[in-house]
Order: structure tokens, then C-alpha cells, then sequence
């Protein structure tokens, strides 16, 4: 739940606008159809490993199974630090949204 808060906040409500008015323009919608197919190849993949690994912990136990602790000790150091700098970008926003709704500079 955690992941999904922190993909969707940090990425579609923190960058969308900006990239789209300086950068990207209307191209911003290809990029969302490239993200789209690319996190249905993911889910395919996460599908996989719950069919042949029925463990639960994600893919931390995906990867203790498949490559031993140490890979699954980096990966659950990296998905921690994803979770904190997430927390970061989604507090971020809505501490903006919430300043522009109360007209605050």
C-alpha cells in the first residue's frame, strides 16, 4: 500500500504538470502509455514469482528465495530508502496543495 501511495503521489501529482508545461508538452500522454505497458510487464513478472514462490514479504522473499540473504538485505535497504524519499516527495505536494488552497505564497 505504501508503494502505491508513493508511485502515485511522487510521480503523477508532484511531476506531471511541471514536465508538461516546460518540457514535454502533449508528448507527457506517450510517456504515461510507455509507463503504463512497462509496469503491466512488472505486474506480469510479480504474477510469476506469486505462482512459483507462494510465500508472502514481496519481493524481498522473492529474492531471499531465488538469491540468498545478502541480495535480499540490499534490495530491503533499497526499498526502504524509496519509502522515505517518497514519503518526502508526497509530503512535499500536499503541503503545496494545501498552501495554495489557504492562499499562502
Amino acid at each position: 500500500m505504501v508503494w502505491c501511495g508513493s508511485c502515485y503521489w511522487g510521480g503523477i501529482f508532484v511531476l506531471t504538470g511541471l514536465e508538461a508545461n516546460q518540457e514535454a508538452g502533449p508528448s507527457v500522454v506517450l510517456s504515461y502509455v510507455v509507463s503504463g505497458v512497462s509496469s503491466l510487464l512488472s505486474v506480469f513478472c510479480y504474477t510469476e514469482f506469486a505462482v512459483e514462490i507462494p510465500v508472502a514479504g514481496g519481493s524481498f522473499a522473492y529474492l531471499r528465495v531465488e538469491l540468498g540473504d545478502f541480495v535480499a538485505f540490499i534490495a530491503a535497504g533499497n526499498i526502504l530508502l524509496e519509502y522515505v524519499i517518497a514519503g518526502a516527495a508526497v509530503a512535499r505536494t500536499l503541503t503545496s496543495y494545501f498552501a495554495t488552497l489557504l492562499n499562502f505564497n
